[in-house]
C-alpha cells in the first residue's frame, strides 16, 4: 500500500473499544522518520494486533491516519478537530507559503489554461524563447510538499531562486521536467530528483581545465576526451563531500547522464534497462541543447535542424540518438513541429 503523502497522528484511546475502522491505520517510527501501514479498512483488530501495536507504542511509535480520511475518522470516532493535537499544530511559513503558491497556480492556470506542452513548446522554439515554460516549471515546482524529502525541498528552493530568466541550464532543467511528465513520471520525487540533476550534473566541469569546457567536443584530442570523460564522476565526489543531501536516484541521474542505451556512453558503459530512465532523459535533452549552443560542433545549429536530423536519425557529426526507443520517441512527438515537417 502507497504510503499518503500526508497524515495526521492520533492518541490510541481514541480508537475507543472499536475493532474495525472505515480507515486505515498507519504506524510512525521516530527513528528513522518513516510511516507503515498496520491496519487496512474494515479490517478487524485482532487481539494479536492490539498487542503487537501496544508493543509498537511502547517503543515510541505513533498512530497516524491518512489526511484524505481526516472527516471519516472523526465522523466515527465522534471526536472534533480540535481535539486532535496535531491537527491544531501551527502552520509552518514554508506551508503557508506552498499553500499561496498552489493559489496563484491555480489562478494562472484558471488566466492562462493548463500548459499544452507540445504548443507551448513549439512557441518557444519558433521564438528560441523558453522563459515562459521555464517560468510554469518554477510555479509548479514550488507548490511541492514541504515535509517529503531533502531533494524535493531542495528542488523547490533551487528552481524559485534560479528559473528566472532563458538561459542554457534553465532551458536544460525545464524541458527535462516535462519529459518526465511526458513518460509519466509526474510524482514530486521523481520530478524533484531529475530537476536537482539537471543544476548539479555538470558541477564536474568546475575541477576541469578551462580549455576543455571552451572547447568543442569534436576537437577532442583522445587525452581530453578522457579527461573531460571524468565530470560525471567529478560531478557525483564532490555532492558527496559537499554533504548535500540528495537521494541516491538523484545521484545516480547525475553519474549516468552521459550512458546511452546502446552502452556507447560512460563512465560505465551500461546499456538499456542498466540505466535510469530519467538519466536517459536528461542526457538526451542536455545533448540537443549542447549541440544547438555550439559546444560540440563548435558552430551554433538551429534547433529546428537538429530536431529534423533527429527525427530522419540523418548521420550528422556528434550528433546522437541512443537514448532508447521509449525518451527517442517521445522527444520526437514533443520537439517535431510543423516547421520541422516542412522541412523534413
Amino acid at each position: 500500500m502507497k504510503i499518503p503523502e500526508e497524515l495526521f497522528h492520533i492518541e490510541k484511546d481514541m480508537l475507543k473499544d472499536v475493532k474495525i475502522f472505515p480507515y486505515h491505520l498507519f504506524v510512525y517510527n521516530p527513528s528513522n522518520g518513516s510511516y507503515t501501514p498496520f491496519l487496512f479498512a474494515n479490517s478487524p483488530l485482532t487481539k494479536d494486533k492490539s498487542d503487537f501495536l501496544e508493543f509498537i507504542l511502547n517503543k515510541g511509535g505513533e498512530l497516524a491516519v491518512d489526511m484524505k480520511q481526516k472527516k471519516t475518522f472523526l465522523t466515527s470516532s465522534e471526536l472534533e478537530e480540535q481535539d486532535i493535537p496535531s491537527l491544531n499544530i501551527e502552520t509552518h511559513e514554508l506551508e503557508k507559503s506552498r499553500d499561496l503558491n498552489m493559489a496563484n497556480l491555480e489562478m494562472e492556470n484558471a488566466t492562462k489554461g493548463e500548459v499544452k506542452l507540445k504548443e507551448d513548446l513549439r512557441s518557444s522554439l519558433a521564438e528560441d524563447n523558453f522563459l515562459e515554460l521555464i517560468t510554469r516549471v518554477k510555479n509548479e515546482t514550488m507548490t511541492f510538499s514541504v515535509r517529503k524529502s531533502h531533494t524535493v525541498s531542495l528542488a523547490s528552493y533551487l528552481s524559485e531562486k534560479l528559473l528566472n530568466e532563458d538561459n542554457f541550464i534553465n532551458r536544460i532543467v525545464a524541458i527535462s521536467y516535462y519529459m518526465a511528465k511526458n513518460c509519466d513520471m509526474k510524482d514530486e520525487e521523481a520530478l524533484s530528483d531529475i530537476i536537482c540533476a539537471a543544476f548539479f550534473c555538470h558541477l564536474g566541469h568546475t575541477q576541469l581545465d578551462t580549455k576543455l569546457t571552451h572547447t568543442p567536443h569534436l576537437e577532442f584530442s583522445e587525452s581530453e576526451k578522457k579527461q573531460y570523460r571524468k565530470h560525471p564522476s567529478l560531478s557525483h565526489h564532490l555532492l558527496k563531500k559537499s554533504g548535500v543531501d540528495l537521494s541516491q536516484r538523484c545521484m545516480d541521474i547525475i553519474f549516468q547522464h552521459h550512458e546511452r542505451d546502446d552502452g556507447s556512453g560512460y563512465p560505465m558503459f551500461k546499456k538499456g534497462e542498466h540505466i535510469d530512465q530519467l538519466s536517459l532523459i536528461l542526457g538526451a535533452v542536455t545533448h540537443i541543447f549542447e549541440y544547438t549552443f555550439g559546444y560540440v560542433t563548435g558552430t551554433k545549429t538551429d534547433m529546428i535542424t537538429v530536431i529534423r536530423n533527429l527525427k530522419n536519425k540523418s548521420f550528422t557529426p556528434g550528433l546522437e540518438f541512443e537514448f532508447g526507443d521509449k525518451i527517442y520517441e517521445s522527444l520526437i512527438n514533443l520537439l517535431s513541429t510543423d516547421t520541422v515537417d516542412d522541412a523534413a
